[in-house]
């Protein structure tokens, strides 16, 4: 099954996509069935999620009825599958061949975070913000895990039981800021800048949907790709990472409670314009798709 969230008269709410060109609007059906308790399910993706295998089999059994209205999809306004208040941790280096082309990094001895904030998200079809400040954007496509059950200090043998499915997501970056170009004493000091250099406003997009792991159970090997304009950039397998998702999720869960809506990505492979200076330009159409999963496309503002 996949789940999206999309805009509403009523505001955001979440339906079942089918065949990739359809949705059920499960709020709209559980009214249609006299089932109101269940419309708060399918109006906020976090408390969806928080119902476990009830809420999923009950959408599933909304979207599976035969007189069930499906809208076409071309005319939904998908919006991120994830709330603003969700946490976001991105992996650093987890495919060995992008950390060489990022100026010679391995990937670390162990898993290693960063955070996007809420204001980052961008939904499928809207503007990548291309700042002004930074003329050094770039692309990263990655799987990005949606965690589906609340844990903390979660062991990695249990890790999928805490994941709800995947979605996909570019790790926008401005690599200016990440550098301290303009100060590169301040790397020698304090590090890169992490914050600026991931997390200015609308540079995560995420979506188009989140394909739950009763159709992905493990997310290996599936192909992943970013094309800008059309031109393939970026094309690996996820098999290629370095931490797969059972040991990214016991690092990010240690000391830290990861709730149901909450976002690990996982890292990007080989290709991005850090290694070959092709940054993105305003107007630029970025696709990044995974197998299995969807294509997530966004235009440079």
């Amino acid at each position: 099954m996949k789940i999206a969230r999309f805009a509403s008269a009523a505001g955001p709410r979440l339906g079942v996509v089918l065949d990739g060109n359809r949705l059920i609007d499960c709020a709209l059906e559980a009214q249609a069935q006299g089932l109101d308790w269940a419309v708060p399910l399918f109006t906020d993706l976090r408390t969806f999620l928080m119902t476990g295998d009830e809420g999923r089999s009950l959408a599933q059994w909304l979207a599976g009825r035969r007189n069930a209205r499906a809208l076409p999809l071309d005319q939904v306004r998908l919006l991120a599958p994830v709330e603003s208040a969700s946490k976001i941790l991105a992996h650093v280096v987890n495919y060995t061949e992008h950390g060489k082309e990022g100026g010679g990094l391995t990937p670390p001895e162990q898993p290693f975070f960063f955070w996007k904030h809420g204001s980052t998200l961008v939904a499928p079809g809207d503007d990548i913000v291309g700042h002004a400040t930074s003329p050094k954007i770039d692309y990263e496509a990655e799987l990005a895990v949606i965690i589906g059950k609340r844990g903390r200090d979660i062991p990695a043998e249990r890790a999928y039981e805490h994941v709800a499915g995947y979605t996909v997501a570019n790790d926008v970056s401005f690599r200016d800021f990440q550098t301290n170009e303009m100060m590169r004493s301040l790397t020698a000091r304090y590090g890169q800048n992490w914050v600026q250099g991931k997390a200015l406003d609308a540079s995560c997009p995420i979506g188009p949907w989140i394909a739950c792991t009763d159709e992905i159970a493990e997310p290996y090997p599936l192909q992943l790709t970013c094309r800008v304009n059309g031109e393939v950039r970026q094309n690996d397998s996820t098999a290629s990472m370095v931490y797969k998702v059972p040991a990214l999720i016991e690092m990010a869960s240690k000391g830290m409670t990861l709730y149901p809506g909450d976002v690990v990505l996982t890292g990007t492979p080989a290709g991005s314009a850090i290694a070959t200076g092709n940054y993105l330009k305003t107007g630029d159409w970025v696709e990044c798709e995974i197998e299995g999963v969807g294509v997530l496309g966004n235009r440079v503002g």
